[in-house]
């Protein structure tokens, strides 16, 4: 699919008029349709659920297609300050500064920044309905042992995942070849010890629920180390080693035919 052409609005070292009078032609008649990157020095004042102030300084500040606004640090992953979606932005000049206020409703929130310099201003309109995909979590695991229950112990039987019981919920509840319940609790990765109590805990639980029947408890992760074992042992309780295996589907991967 070929992407058509985007349009893409820059400015670069705008006087404060100048930038009010780009984001007014360009981003605020449709500010649901376009997102608003602003670079330049600034000051940020919020008021809220708490206060704060943040001093001078070199700054980014992204206003998405939804309401979030974001003011961001040279460094660092997460925003310093942000507004949530739904809020409303206005534009102002005052004293040769260029000042954005933005407001919230519910919970009522607001945040003054203001610039005394402004390095670009950057305005798009951008489209995307694509949901991230992740592969190997818990889910993927237990999907793994609900499809091939033998690659934990051959004769198994997956009566019910994500099983309710008073301490928590079982990842999956099974029986063996013998017809023993067992209580199976999966890990993505190194088995530890919180994770021995809780498949503890979860034993008991359905222990209390079955006529003094003996109930199995199996902790299933790719890597269990041998401290952990010797604790499951202690408790009489078992573990399997499942390596599983991560797979993320790729739409765009080539068939030989692509080569021909």
């Amino acid at each position: 699919m070929v992407k058509k052409e985007q349009r893409v609005f820059v400015k670069s070292n705008p006087s404060v008029s100048e930038a009010k009078s780009f984001i007014s032609r360009h981003h605020q008649e449709n500010p649901e349709k376009t997102l608003l990157q602003l670079m330049g020095h600034c000051k940020v004042e919020y008021q809220g659920r708490a206060k704060s102030f943040l001093d001078w300084g070199d700054r980014i500040l992204i206003l998405k297609q939804d309401g979030n606004l974001m003011i961001h640090q040279p460094v660092l992953r997460e925003p310093i300050n942000w507004q949530p979606a739904g809020s409303i932005t206005d534009y102002i000049i005052n004293d040769d500064v260029f000042i954005l206020k933005s407001r919230h409703r519910k919970p009522p929130e607001k945040m003054k920044i203001t610039f005394n310099a402004i390095y670009a201003i950057i305005i798009c309109s951008l489209k995307d309905t694509a949901r991230l995909k992740i592969a190997g979590m818990e889910a993927d695991v237990v999907k793994q042992i609900i499809d091939n229950p033998s690659c934990v112990e051959k004769g198994l039987r997956i009566h019910k995942q994500e099983k309710q019981v008073h301490s928590g919920m079982i990842d999956l509840f099974a029986y063996d070849k013998e017809h023993k319940p067992v209580v199976i609790e999966v890990k993505r990765s190194i088995a530890t010890i919180s994770n021995v109590h809780q498949l503890r805990m979860y034993v008991n639980d359905i222990q209390q629920q079955s006529d003094k029947e003996y109930v199995r408890g199996i902790l299933c992760a790719p890597r269990i180390p041998d401290m952990i074992k010797n604790l499951l042992l202690d408790y009489n309780l078992e573990w399997k080693e499942v390596d599983h295996e991560i797979i993320l589907a790729d739409d765009n991967q080539k068939t030989l035919s692509d080569f021909k």
